[in-house]
């Protein structure tokens, strides 16, 4: 497959080449949950080179569940905001996908009405002084998959092509499929496949709200790190189940698509791992064959050069999702394309003053970029 060719979606919309903008976290939003002029600029300088779909950062779909500075989806308050969104994305006609989450156990309780969170058990995060949430009523759960639903209502008033829902990174949608964070007796809990209800009832959630026209994701951290975790064999059989529904897409979450390590809870970052080295298996190729076909898989993590984004399709992958590489240079695909690889950045400038600016990266996205170590390269003075 080449990676500049078109793909069709399920749903019927076309991405004009394999390349996807992949969500990321800009913590840059005004308090109220709309979109700065800021992180438009960020967002709208790296769509105009041509990308095949852009993923929005997360968007918070309820109040009590916002994790970081990030925008929200949770009424028609958030609309002007959204529709700001999706128009910057568009900036050279690829497709907008809007990605919706709720935060549970690893909400930031600074950002929340009451400052209590809540999970689907109390049980807390591994997270240093991470807070011990409160186990939600059955009746909240059935609420927040409505939540889901609304966004995608939102997200398509707004005029976005599509919603992928946040299911991985340890967040709601993970919490709910993890042993290590579900220990409910209910309908929601106490065997595999009812740690499975709640993932596919927000996926059959956000199709209904977008109909059948429209794009629906779904992205996955393939197996936990942690002990006690799900394993990737349970992952194959959850992105099995999702596969049967009408979504078009099921996105791998991982910080290096070749690697057999998704993102820790604690969020320390591994060692990337050298171009040029492609695995004969990896979550990506166990995951496409186990869906066979019946909706599209994304890549992402470690896509630095057009050569990874086409040792990722030769796993398996049908589209592949490029983050860290474009926060670096934004130009990123456009001298991909132009054969200038030698050309691109590799990684943000030491001095920070010529990071925010130059790069079109809000401020309080340098920040905490900064703050995450191992997880960006550094360029030497």
């Amino acid at each position: 497959m080449d990676v500049w060719s078109s793909y069709k979606f399920k749903c019927g919309l076309e991405a004009a080449n394999r390349f996807v903008i992949a969500p990321l976290t800009t913590n840059s939003s005004n308090d109220d949950g709309t979109a700065t002029d800021a992180e438009l600029e960020f967002v709208r300088r790296r769509s105009a080179n041509g990308f095949g779909a852009t993923i929005s950062s997360a968007a918070y779909i309820a109040a009590d569940g916002r994790s970081w500075q990030g925008i929200g989806a949770v009424d028609e308050r958030h609309l002007p905001s959204l529709k700001r969104i999706a128009e910057a994305m568009r900036a050279a006609g690829g497709l907008a996908i809007l990605q919706i989450y709720d935060g549970g156990r690893i909400a930031k309780p600074e950002l929340i009405p009451d400052r209590r969170l809540r999970a689907p058990s109390a049980i807390a995060s591994l997270r240093p002084g991470a807070q011990t949430p409160r186990a939600m009523t059955s009746d909240e759960v059935h609420g927040l998959v409505e939540s889901f639903r609304n966004a995608a209502l939102l997200a398509k008033t707004a005029g976005f092509d599509g919603v992928e829902v946040h299911g991985a990174n340890h967040y709601t949608v993970h919490q709910f499929f993890s042993p290590r964070a579900n220990a409910r007796t209910d309908e929601w809990g106490s065997s595999f496949a009812k740690r499975m209800a709640f993932p596919l009832a927000v996926a059959r959630a956000v199709r209904e709200g977008l109909g059948p026209k429209l794009i629906a994701g779904f992205r996955v951290t393939p197996f936990e790190s942690e002990p006690g975790g799900y394993t990737l064999d349970d992952a194959k059989l959850l992105c099995a189940e999702l596969a049967q529904l009408d979504l078009d897409y099921i996105s791998i979450s991982l910080d290096d698509f070749r690697m057999s390590k998704p993102m820790r809870e604690t969020r320390v970052y591994d060692k990337p791992i050298e171009g040029g080295y492609l695995p004969k298996e990896s979550p990506v190729s166990e995951i496409s064959r186990v869906v066979a076909g019946r909706t599209a898989v994304m890549a992402s993590g470690g896509i630095w050069t057009c050569a990874d984004a086409e040792g990722a399709m030769r796993l398996g992958a049908d589209l592949v999702a490029v983050g860290r590489a474009i926060i670096v240079d934004p130009e990123w695909l456009s001298k991909v394309k132009a054969g200038r690889e030698e050309a691109i950045l590799a990684g943000l400038p030491k001095q920070q003053a010529d990071i925010a600016d130059p790069l079109s990266i809000p401020r309080p996205m340098v920040d905490y970029l900064l703050s995450r170590p191992g997880w960006l390269p550094r360029l030497a003075e």
